[in-house]
This record gives C-alpha cells, structure tokens and sequence, in this order.
C-alpha cells in the first residue's frame, strides 16, 4: 500500500494550475514533501476557487488542466518519487445548470438517465413541486418576477432556455414544441413550414409524456438538428422573431414555466420548505444519492481510471458523514480502487469517539490531532480565570451546553425547517410508529427535533437491525438528554426510542423501513452539527477563541502532559496530523498566539477591561442599542492579538481589508447581531467604524504592540513545537500550502491566499547549502519575529522523516518520563526502529518561566530538569537543529543540555 511520509496540501483554481505545480516541484522535493495532497480537480462552477462545487466528475477542471497535462505532472512526480493524494467530493454536486446531469434533468425530467442520481423528494406534497426540481434562485417571490418581467425565454447555442440575470436556466423537451408550433403556425413558406415539421416529428419521442429513460445521444441528436436549422440566417431571425412575440406573451410564459422539470422559488424558501437534500444550508450544492451503485460507478469513472494509471495514489473522501450509509461507501470505494491506495475520510472526531473498525481506511484527515495539539498548547489551570474574564464581556447565564443546544435548535427551527419536515414526513410515510403511540404529530415532530439536537457526535454508522450495543447506549443517552430538556414530549420520546431500538421483531418491510428511517436522520444530524456549532457556536462563544476550531470543544480548555502521552500513545501510524486546513477557523500560529493568553489572563484582564472602557467613545447608539456588543469587541481584541502582522507592514500584508472582511463574515456568522439572510448593515457599519476607529489610534496600537508582540515572540516555541509535534509524533504530517511560514491567516477565503514560494525556495537554498546548523540556529532565535526560524524546525524534521522512513512507518510512541523543578513544562517521547532512535523534547506553558526581556527558556534556565532515557545502545545524542552532540548518562539527559541554543529539541542516536 502506498503511505505517504508527508503530505503538502495545495488548492487547486484559475490562479493556480497545474502549471503552477510544476514550477514548485523542486521546493516540494527540497522541503522534504513525500506526497502532494490536492484540492478537488474535478471540472467545478466557473471560477470556483476551492472545487468543492463539482460540476462534471467526469472531466479535469480545465480551469487547472487537463488530464494529459496531468499525467504529465504524474510522470514528473514519479521521477522525483513524490505521490498524489486526491481531495475528492462524493456527497454533493454544484446545483448549477453547467453541471450536465441537471440539465440533463431540467430538459428530460423522469427520462433523464440521471434522474435518480441527486437526493431529491420528486413526490412530495406540494401540489406545485410534485415531480418537479425546487429552484430556489429567485431574488423575490415568482409572482414579482413575472410582473416585472425579471424572467426572459431566450435560445443560444446550447438551446433553449429561461433567463433571470446571470441564471440561464435550460427548457424541458416539451417547451420546444411549443416554440415550433407557434412558429409553423406563423410560416407560410411550404418549404419552411415542412422543415419545421420534421424538425416537430423528431421531437415527439423525447416531448410526449412516456415512461422510460431517454436515450441522450438521441437527445443530443435532436439538439444538433436544432441548431443546424436555426444556425441558418433567416431561420435565426424566425426564431429571433417568434421569441420575442412569446416574451410578450404572459399567458404563454405562465404556461411554458407549468410545463417544466423544475419550479422556480425565492431563493430564502429553503429555510421553511426544501424538496432535495442540500450540503448543510448551501441551497446551490445538491446532494447525491451516492448509495445508488449506478451513481457511485458513474461518478468515480474518471477518478478509478486515474489509480489505475497510477496518476493518483491515495483518496480524501471529503464528509463522509453526509452520506446515507458511509460504510458502504467505504467498502464499495475500496473494492473499486484496490488495497494498494491510501484512503483518509474528512471526518469531525468528538471526545472519545473513534472510527468504525470495518471501514477500510487509514485514518482521517486529522482534525483530531489539531485538537489534541491546540489543548496541549493552553493553559492546563486557567480555566476558571478565564472564565470569569469573560463573565465581564459576556454575563451569559447559560452554559456551553446549553448554548450549542440552543444554537442546533435554532438552526433546525429557522434554517432546517424543510429537512425536519421532511424527516417527519417521511417517518409517517413509511407507517413504522408503533401502535402503542399516544403522542400527537406535532409532539412527535417536536421530539424529534430534540433527539437529532441532541446528538453529540455528528452521527452514527449502523447498518442493519439491530444496531450495534455502542449505538443503543449512544441513544440512551441522547434520548435522556432530549428529554430532560422537553419533559413534556415525554410520550413521544418512548415512541421515537421504541423505533430508533430498532429491535428486528417486525415485518420484514417495517424493518427495511425502519433502518432507512434511521439512516436517513443520520445524512441531517451532521450538518445540524456543523451549522450549530461550527458555524453559530463559535462565533457567539468568544472565552478563548483559539479553542473555538473544527473538532474542538471550547468549553475544556488544556490537558496535562500525561493526557496527552496516553493519546498519541494509541494513534495509527498511518492517519494524517494536521495543524491547519481550508477549513480550520484560524491559522495555526494565530491559534498559538491566542492560547498564550490562557498564560497571562491577570494581564489580559487588566489591558482588554482598560480597552473596554478607553474604546465606548468608537462605539454607536442605534434604536438605543450599544453597537458593537461588548462580547464582538472582545473578539475583535482576540483577532489583533492572534493575527495582527507584526513581522510585516500591515499594509503590504493588506492587514485592514482582510480584517474587516474576516469581522464581517464572523457576525453574520454568529447570527446573533445580523446574518446572511437579513444583514443588519447599522450593525456591520458600526463594528467596521469601530475597528477603523482602534486602529487609526496610535495609543491602542502602542499598547497592542506592548503586549502582544512579545507574547507573540514567546509563542514562537509553542509554534514550533507543533510544528515538530506533528513530524514526529505518530501519523503522517500534512503541511497546508503556506505555513512553511507563519500561518497568521482567518478563516477561508483569507487562507486561500497566493503563497509567496519564490521567498520560501530562497530560505530554502540558504539551509541546504549553510553546513553550520549551530550558527543558523543561534541566528534564527535571535529573530523570532522572522519566519525562517518555523520553516527551519519544519524543513530539518521533514529531512529526519525522509532519511529515516521505516522508523516512522513502524514505531510507536513511547513517553519518557520528566524529573526536576520545570518537569511538568516538557514532553518528551521515543520513537525506536531497531538500532535508530528519535528523542523529541517539546516545552510547553513556559511563558511565565520567561524573564520579561527573555523569548525562549535556555541552557541554565532549565535548572535540574531531566529526561529520563531507558536502556539503549551505547552511543551519543546529535541535535537535529543545532548539530551538537549531547552526551548522556546511563539513565537521562538534562534539558539544560538538550534546549541549550534552541527552544525545541529532535535527538538521534548516533554511534560512538
């Protein structure tokens, strides 16, 4: 099986193709990157920067390449021993007219060979929706837009089609009749009327309403008839003419709209009642029945014949939870590419959860180490103090608990409405509620509600009856949780656990009804999730903002070393370690920077309240209303300290824009002030007046710099200490494009950024070609501002990885025990293959160990602490990032020693 030793993430777009690859391939080389990880390539939306939004899986996105250009790059790759990780998206499409199986959909309705392929309620209730596609484009209700005659009927080259603004919106086969009836019937010439009429004769198989897929090259045949006749000069301006007439036509317009696949709605209608499934509350993705073997082997056509051209040798299967029956997929996706390809899931691990054991992968994509690290690196005794800090910003009564609750419950009264509905629709639907039920419709549909809400993992897996011990005693407590916060719906709630117990005593058909009632709430406990936690949650909970991350509970702030031996101690080798992704709220040195504050929260608290009050003058009343609030101040305070530049100009680092954008974004996020559906703009105006107003004051940004550029200087251990924690620790460490440097970056897009790889290819060559690693090291923490000294740690680790694969391919982790004055400050662990051995020293919660002048803890500082070493071969110790030979004693080595001219420490044995 190929298993990468490091992988480097890239976002594939316009701006960056696969051209642009080849002229990094010697920095990748260099860096020590073993595998490129890559952004969906799949032909996307126009101009899409992040190719989630697949519009065709069966073509390279010609924005990036092509696929000869491609197997070209394979090729490259192959020489220089490099391998392709490839991002792919089986859960959704782009829900877009230039995606050919929607309008394959649009023109052919029930014919089309794709119309079981997206995860759309046909027939539904609606008597205007039945076995129509929900288009929510509108700007306004349908009713506004054909008054003002928003809505055009138009012809191009590709046929015709409905026009509103930018939508081109194709026609069903049946519309074409029409159009030509009333043309013939306006054309006198004999010669013209028959050719229209034979035009009119060819339609008939693909307009009259006949059971039975339509074959699309006779379809697309039709189309090239089409246009072979009105391509023709006079016959265009027919066709010019008669459309026109028809514009004006409303009645012909209303009946032309009645006669199509699709019906067009406001596009906020999605919030109330919604006929397909969508990517949590994105109404332009539309989800795939990918548990369907004909979608699965028509979507992953092109993907399978790229493995077996060995172009591409490992999998990212993005949301795996979004599926119906993910285990299934996994094990279809497996027998599809074989046993030689790396497979990771996008998956979001909570607390103690793990990965099904059946699933045929490797591991994830590691967001579960990201949240391991982020712990690691906070304070483990500030919690309280913290607390209590943001008491006087946010006096919430609530808990955290509490505040998720509330959030996932908001989002499924207020922006899932439709799924629910649909959800409960579909239970009554398929008759299983048990006979014994007293509970009323509207109480069951409540119940429900609670029951997905409180849900504390984003699903489970189960599939088949009855499901698996872990699950029942996951529901148990689901269901007591559901019912402890809605008492009343106490009936319901026996109902809805006598089903979801899923005891297979019934008839055959209640239990396949049974476990796809069961399946189904799985594909929106998910996105319930992720919307109200994720994408709410953490932008209304702001105590620390670096815990507030994809994964994270903020609510638990750090750990102690033990905790964190005992994780990495059962990790695969073969998952994936990451620090930062196109997902992750903040860059992974703004999260370091933010933690530290967990260290010097009587300070914090002193400068941030004095803040409070130096800052109400920038602040505006509205309808008696104090804009911003204090608690979107406080995250404003937390952004600068994470994110401000203070190793490069704000100007040139376009630092205000990019900020006021992130603040923007958050708000709306948070949903709490304004949002996307209704921007509240005095609101926005008010938090936008607000920053501008801290940051042109020369006092706040002299006392910014005061306190933040040093904690930012001491940070720079913690930054490299994950940077190295996730090289050496077990897994495979993904590097995100960029944070070879200092990742100050927020939240997407601002971490899409171009990557300025002409700097880092210079730093590069300075490292490889400067022997005296001691002198570079003393240099490098001379300047902790710069960089190079992050770049440096990642580069000689990688070095270490690729010179010594098998150790990491094969070793576990072993703690090593710390004795002495700062013992609790330092993790220290083994990782050993045969007669190698790797000894990593990290420090953590060292800031208040730190002199006031003083950015890194050093030599003599250490006082007696030691690391304990177990029996190994005689020999010596050699410093990965100094070059020094440390010598040992036969039980431990001083940290005095190891840490002496740099904050992090990689020993290899070398023999005496």
């Amino acid at each position: 099986m190929y298993i990468p030793q490091s992988t480097y993430r890239l976002q594939f777009h316009a701006d960056f193709n696969l051209s642009r690859l080849r002229d990094i391939l010697d920095y990748l080389q260099a860096l020590g990157i073993s595998t490129v990880y890559a952004s969906p390539i799949l032909a996307a939306r126009l101009g899409s920067t992040h190719g989630y939004d697949v519009i065709d899986p069966l073509q390279i996105n010609p924005e990036i390449g092509t696929e000869a250009a491609l197997t070209e790059i394979a090729e490259e790759l192959r020489k220089r021993n490099i391998g392709w990780i490839q991002d792919i998206v089986p859960n959704h499409m782009a829900f877009d007219p230039a995606n050919p199986w929607i309008t394959s959909l649009l023109e052919l309705g029930p014919r089309s060979p794709y119309f079981e392929h997206f995860d759309v309620d046909w027939w539904n209730e609606h008597p205007d929706n039945y076995g129509k596609l929900m288009l929510p484009i509108l700007g306004e209700s349908l009713t506004s837009v054909l008054d003002s005659d928003q809505l055009r009927l138009s012809f191009d080259d590709l046929g015709l089609a409905v026009r509103y603004y930018e939508n081109r919106i194709p026609l069903s086969a049946a519309s074409y009749t029409g159009v030509l009836t009333n043309i013939i019937d306006q054309t006198s010439d004999p010669e013209d009327k028959a050719q229209f009429t034979r035009l009119l004769v060819a339609l008939e198989p693909f307009a009259l309403d006949i059971a039975g897929a339509a074959n699309p090259d006779e379809w697309h045949h039709f189309k090239n008839q089409w246009q072979d006749v009105f391509l023709k000069d006079k016959f265009r301006l027919t066709l010019t003419e008669a459309i026109e007439q028809l514009n004006d036509n409303d009645a012909f317009i209303q009946e032309l709209l009645d006669k199509q696949h699709f019906r067009l709605v406001y596009w906020k209608k999605t919030e109330r009642e919604i006929y397909y499934r969508r990517f949590f509350t994105v109404n332009d993705l539309i989800c795939l029945n990918m548990q369907n073997p004909t979608v699965f082997d028509d979507y992953h056509q092109l993907l399978s014949a790229l493995i077996q051209k060995d172009i591409i040798q490992g999998l990212r299967i993005d949301h795996v939870d979004g599926l119906f029956d993910p285990t299934q997929y996994l094990e279809r996706l497996r027998n599809l590419v074989g046993s030689d390809t790396y497979l990771v899931v996008e998956k979001i691990l909570e607390e103690e959860e793990v990965i099904p054991n059946e699933w045929p992968i490797q591991g994830t994509t590691g967001y579960d180490f990201l949240v391991q690290v982020n712990r690691f690196f906070s304070s483990s005794t500030q919690s309280d103090q913290l607390s209590k800090l943001y008491r006087l910003w946010e006096p919430e009564e609530r808990s955290y608990t509490d505040i998720v609750y509330d959030n996932k419950m908001f989002i499924f009264r207020e922006r899932m409405q439709g799924e629910l509905n649909n959800l409960f629709r579909s239970l009554e639907t398929l008759k299983i509620i048990p006979e014994a039920n007293t509970a009323s419709s509207e109480e069951l549909q409540a119940a429900l509600a609670h029951m997905l809400v409180a849900f504390p993992v984003y699903r489970i897996y189960d599939n088949q009856l009855p499901l698996a011990e872990e699950s029942l005693q996951l529901l148990g407590k689901i269901f007591s949780e559901a019912q402890n916060k809605a008492p009343q719906l106490s009936a319901a709630f026996d109902t809805l656990r006598a089903i979801f117990n899923g005891v297979p005593d019934k008839s055959e058909e209640v239990n396949k009804n049974t476990l796809y009632f069961i399946q189904r709430c799985q594909q929106f406990s998910g996105p319930l999730a992720a919307k109200g936690i994720e994408d709410t949650t953490f932008y209304q909970y702001y105590r620390l903002i670096s815990r507030n991350e994809v994964g994270d509970n903020p609510d638990h702030l750090g750990m102690i070393t033990n905790e964190l031996h005992q994780w990495l101690q059962s990790r695969s080798l073969l998952t994936m370690n990451a620090t930062s992704t196109h997902d992750t709220k903040r860059g992974e040195d703004a999260r370091i920077r933010i933690n530290t504050l967990s260290e010097q929260v009587d300070e914090w608290t002193k400068l941030s309240t004095k803040w409070k009050n130096d800052h109400r003058q920038y602040c505006t009343e509205v309808a008696g209303k104090c804009y911003p609030t204090n608690n979107d101040v406080y995250f404003v305070y937390q952004t600068l300290v994470g994110t401000y530049p203070f190793h490069i100009s704000p100007l040139e680092d376009n630092y205000t824009e990019r900020l006021g954008n992130y603040l923007e974004k958050a708000v709306r996020e948070g949903k709490a002030n304004t949002n996307w559906s209704s921007p509240n703009a005095d609101y926005e105006k008010s938090l936008a007046d607000f920053t501008k107003s801290i940051l042109s004051n020369a006092d706040f940004l002299a006392e910014l710099t005061d306190f933040a550029q040093p904690l930012a200087r001491k940070s720079v251990t913690y930054s490299l200490g994950q940077t190295v924690l996730k090289a050496m620790a077990p897994g495979v460490p993904d590097i995100y494009q960029g944070t070879e440097f200092w990742d100050l970056s927020m939240v997407d897009p601002d971490n899409r950024r171009p990557v300025d790889y002409s700097a880092r290819r210079l730093l590069l060559e300075q490292f490889s070609q400067d022997s005296d690693t001691l002198s570079q090291a003393r240099q490098l923490i001379a300047n902790p501002d710069d960089p190079a000294i992050k770049m440096y740690t990642l580069y000689h680790s990688l070095q270490l990885r690729k010179r010594w694969p098998a150790l990491f391919a094969e070793s576990y982790y072993q703690p090593l025990k710390v004795t002495g004055k700062y013992a609790a400050h330092v993790l220290a662990f083994l990782r050993r293959h045969q007669d190698r051995f790797v000894l990593v020293v990290i420090p953590r919660e060292v800031i208040q160990l730190l002199s006031e002048d003083s950015y890194f803890l050093l030599g003599a500082q250490w006082e007696d602490t030691e690391v304990a070493i177990p029996e190994l071969p005689a020999g010596f110790w050699r410093h990965e990032f100094t070059g020094e030979i440390v010598h040992r004693s036969e039980t431990s080595l001083p940290i005095s020693a190891i840490l002496q001219h740099f904050p992090i420490a990689i020993l290899t044995n070398q023999q005496s």
